[in-house]
C-alpha cells in the first residue's frame, strides 16, 4: 500500500515541477496574502500551480465550490481521461468546467448524488475528505480516532474516508474539531494538501 502511495505522490511532484512558469508566479504579487497560519500553505499551493489568484487576489477566506476542488485535484494528479456525464443535470457541454467534472467522475473522486454533481454548491469538510481520501486510493478505517470532539458529526458516508486522513496524519482539525459540515476555504485546503506533501516527503526519507 505504501509503495503504491509513494507512486501517487511521485506523480503529483513530476506534474508539479513541469508546470509552465507563468503558473509558478510568486505569491507576493497577491494584495490580500494573509500573514498567519495559512500563509505558507497557500505560497506553496500558488507555486505548485494548485491555486491561482484573481485580480491579483488569492481569495484565501472564500469557500470553494464543488467544481473548483474537482479542478484543483485534477489539476494536481494530472487527470485527463474524462468519461460519459450526460446523465447528470445539472453540467452542461457549454460550462467551464464541464471537462473538469468528466476527469473527476472517470477518476471516481466525484460520484455525485443521483443525477446531479452540484459543482456549484460550496464543498463541504467532510466532502472534500473523501474527494481526497478517494484521490490518494486510502484504504478506509472504520476505528474512531481520538482527540476530536465532534466526530459524531461526520456523515456515516464520509466516516471510513475521513478516518483514514486523520490516521494518517493528513488533517489536523481545529481545537479539537474536525467541523464536518463546514465548508472549505482555499486557505483551508491549502493547508491540507501542503500536510500530505510533508507527510509523503517525510516518510520516503527524502
Amino acid at each position: 500500500m505504501f509503495k503504491k502511495h509513494l507512486s501517487i505522490m511521485l506523480s503529483i511532484i513530476m506534474v508539479i515541477t513541469l508546470l509552465p512558469l507563468n503558473a509558478l508566479s510568486e505569491s507576493g504579487g497577491f494584495i490580500d496574502m494573509p500573514n498567519d497560519w495559512s500563509k505558507p500553505a497557500l505560497e506553496e499551493a500558488v507555486k505548485n500551480g494548485l491555486l491561482t489568484g484573481i485580480n491579483e487576489k488569492i481569495m484565501p477566506k472564500e469557500n470553494l465550490t464543488r467544481a473548483q476542488m474537482a479542478t484543483i485535484i485534477n489539476r494536481a494528479f494530472g487527470s485527463e481521461r474524462t468519461v460519459s456525464i450526460s446523465k447528470y443535470t445539472d453540467v452542461k457541454t457549454t460550462d467551464w468546467f464541464y471537462q473538469e467534472m468528466a476527469k473527476a467522475v472517470a477518476m471516481k473522486t466525484f460520484q455525485g448524488s443521483g443525477d446531479k454533481l452540484n459543482p456549484n454548491n460550496p464543498i463541504t469538510r467532510e466532502e472534500a475528505f473523501v474527494v481526497i481520501s478517494r484521490a490518494l486510493n486510502l484504504e478506509s478505517i472504520s476505528r474512531t480516532p481520538t482527540g476530536f470532539t465532534d466526530l459524531v458529526d461526520i456523515s456515516t458516508w464520509a466516516k471510513e474516508s475521513v478516518y483514514a486522513l486523520i490516521n494518517s496524519g493528513y488533517i489536523k482539525g481545529s481545537n479539537g474539531k474536525i467541523n464536518p459540515k463546514g465548508y472549505i476555504t482555499r486557505a483551508e485546503f491549502a493547508q491540507v494538501m501542503s500536510n500530505i506533501i510533508e507527510k509523503y516527503i517525510n516518510k520516503s526519507g527524502e
